[in-house]
């Protein structure tokens, strides 16, 4: 049976508040959109699209709750954005909307129960949160033959490389003369909303949480952004990694919300000499033998170890993490993932030989029907030919 015959046949199809909830006419089952500019209709699936029912392949449907709803049981900031808005501006921050190239996804309806984005957005410019980017912002979207021909049409040089180009036209062309084809104005944030980005930086964080649950209990204590923003009341949430990571360690036994960020980590692997830690992680490996080989031996399948694995992994703790992925292939976890990552995490190394030999434990570990296999055959010929080149 399927979504829509579920809706026709007027059965029980979900619980989301405590009540059973039955739709007995299909139309009425989809969001209204009425309030949706004809300009941006373009950037959203078609209507029937947006049902107030999410289906994940059971007879039972989670209702959707309504962003009015949720201001209801949720905490405003203290300067009184929601959660749904924090998330908008962590969207906003990076330069695509409104009308984004791929649309709205469909995550604003179902997950934070926002069908009109745009209005969304501009309620949030209203009170100071964004504003309209400078069209120069846009100019690293545009291909070397367009920002040649804004050069061209104010009797500009076109010499130089691209970084050359858009510096000449930052430099040379008002904002206000600047006619880019096809150009859609950008949101940019303001100071107040990167303070508010800032101080309730949990909403990103935990929208992208490896842990994510639902919101139903049903299958164990939940760990969403809504338990986190109850933690809030007053809205004061700027100590949010402290709260967050220590609920991490009771959890998950590893607290990542104090991590660095991970644009800040970006800028650290590029000053690392990982080869140079070569020695340095093969020496902490073999220390954990003994360690390892034990933890191999006790109850599980691995999975509760390669989660683990993926949490240090994700704080930059590489060496605890391989000592996880290590405990979990031992005990001959069958997960694809497993057995990429932790390759992956040798080559960041060199460490090509360790590399090779886990990629040779996961091809007898991971089904042969699974579609994933066929990465793991790639990554041992590359890392063949590595072994080959540096003997």
């Amino acid at each position: 049976m399927g979504l829509f015959d579920i809706f026709k046949s007027k059965k029980t199809i979900g619980e989301s508040d405590g009540m059973t909830h039955v739709v007995s006419n299909l139309k009425d089952s989809f969001a209204d959109s009425s309030s949706i500019s004809q300009d941006e209709r373009p950037y959203y699936q078609s209507d029937d699209y947006y049902t107030f029912y999410s289906y994940p392949g059971t007879e039972m449907a989670t209702r959707v709750i309504t962003f009015e709803e949720r201001k209801k049981t949720s905490f405003p900031s203290a300067r009184g954005l929601y959660v749904a808005e924090i998330m908008l501006l962590e969207y906003c921050s990076r330069g695509k909307y409104p009308k984004p190239k791929g649309g709205y996804p469909g995550l604003w309806w179902f997950k934070y129960g926002i069908r009109d984005v745009g209005h969304a957005l501009e309620s949030l410019r209203d009170r100071g949160f964004i504003q309209w980017a400078p069209k120069v912002k846009s100019l690293g979207t545009l291909k070397v033959d367009e920002l040649k021909q804004l050069l061209i049409n104010e009797g500009l040089s076109t010499v130089g490389k691209k970084a050359d180009l858009i510096s000449r036209i930052v430099t040379e062309i008002p904002d206000e003369r600047l006619a880019i084809p096809n150009y859609e104005p950008k949101y940019e944030l303001t100071d107040l909303g990167k303070a508010e980005l800032e101080d309730n930086g949990y909403v990103p964080y935990m929208h992208r949480h490896n842990h994510l649950t639902t919101e139903d209990n049903s299958f164990g204590e939940t760990f969403t952004v809504w338990d986190i923003n109850k933690l809030f009341p007053d809205g004061k949430a700027t100590n949010w990694r402290s709260v967050v990571g220590d609920i991490e360690k009771k959890r998950f036994g590893v607290d990542m919300a104090n991590a660095i960020p991970i644009e800040k980590s970006r800028e650290v692997l590029k000053k690392t000499d990982y080869a140079a830690k070569r020695d340095e992680v093969r020496e902490y490996l073999e220390s954990m033998k003994d360690e390892i080989a034990k933890e191999i031996k006790t109850d599980g399948d691995g999975f509760a170890e390669e989660s683990q694995g993926f949490d240090l992994k994700s704080t930059g703790r590489d060496k605890e993490a391989l000592v996880k992925f290590y405990i979990s292939i031992g005990k001959r976890f069958d997960a694809p993932a497993l057995y990429i990552d932790t390759a992956k995490l040798l080559r960041k190394y060199g460490m090509y030989e360790e590399e090779l030999s886990v990629i040779n434990a996961g091809l007898l570990n991971v089904p042969k029907n699974n579609r994933h296999r066929n990465e793991l055959f790639d990554r041992k010929k590359k890392v063949q030919e590595l072994i080959k080149k540096n003997k």
